[in-house]
């Protein structure tokens, strides 16, 4: 089966419902959850900040986060289109993407491409000094939509070239582990 996208759905794997917490899956994978997911202005906005990785996404050498964030963009766009904006708040660390500075450009520059506006970086009061918070809002336009659409495909065959699967599998202690079960198996 080849990479398409990722899945998202609501809790227990039922349809998600505006307002409830999203899951978010590669297959039957689960990379994270994002709870809450409150609606704003009067059902008009979403705002996408609490993402909670899975071991799977932390221990991954690359970072999907920013796969993570287009993938909702889009399933929003594409499922609901009351919701006009998506409001969102980046402050989780994510080692793979050098300091401070570099995580906060990073996500700056991925999402002024896909036509976000009012983006900040600053820095988090409560971590430790060089980590930042960056925020925007990302409008619904056709215009921004078909940026969406540009960068999101380019994650997407960055994704498809290694799925997080394949990452997984490389780890030294999961190939040994397998190699014991497959002996013991074998001497039975």
């Amino acid at each position: 089966m080849t990479f398409k996208k990722l899945r998202i759905t609501g809790p227990a794997a039922s349809a998600y419902a505006l307002g409830q917490p999203m899951y978010v899956y590669d297959g039957n994978v689960l990379l994270g959850t994002l709870d809450p997911v409150p609606l704003l202005n009067m059902g008009t906005e979403i705002h996408v900040e609490a993402f909670t990785p899975t071991r799977v996404v932390r221990d991954e050498r690359r970072h999907v986060g920013r796969l993570i964030f287009l993938e909702i963009c889009a399933f929003i766009a594409e499922h609901f289109h009351q919701i006009q904006a998506i409001r969102f708040v980046f402050t989780r660390q994510v080692d793979v993407l050098g300091g401070g500075a570099e995580q906060a450009i990073s996500r700056a520059e991925t999402v002024d491409r896909i036509g976000a506006v009012n983006v900040q970086m600053t820095p988090k009061a409560d971590a430790l000094p060089g980590h930042f918070v960056v925020s925007g809002v990302w409008v619904y336009s056709e215009r921004n939509l078909a940026a969406l659409k540009i960068v999101l495909e380019e994650q997407r065959a960055l994704y498809r070239a290694r799925p997080i699967e394949a990452g997984a599998m490389d780890k030294p202690g999961l190939r040994a582990a397998l190699r014991r079960l497959v002996r013991r198996r074998n001497e039975k």
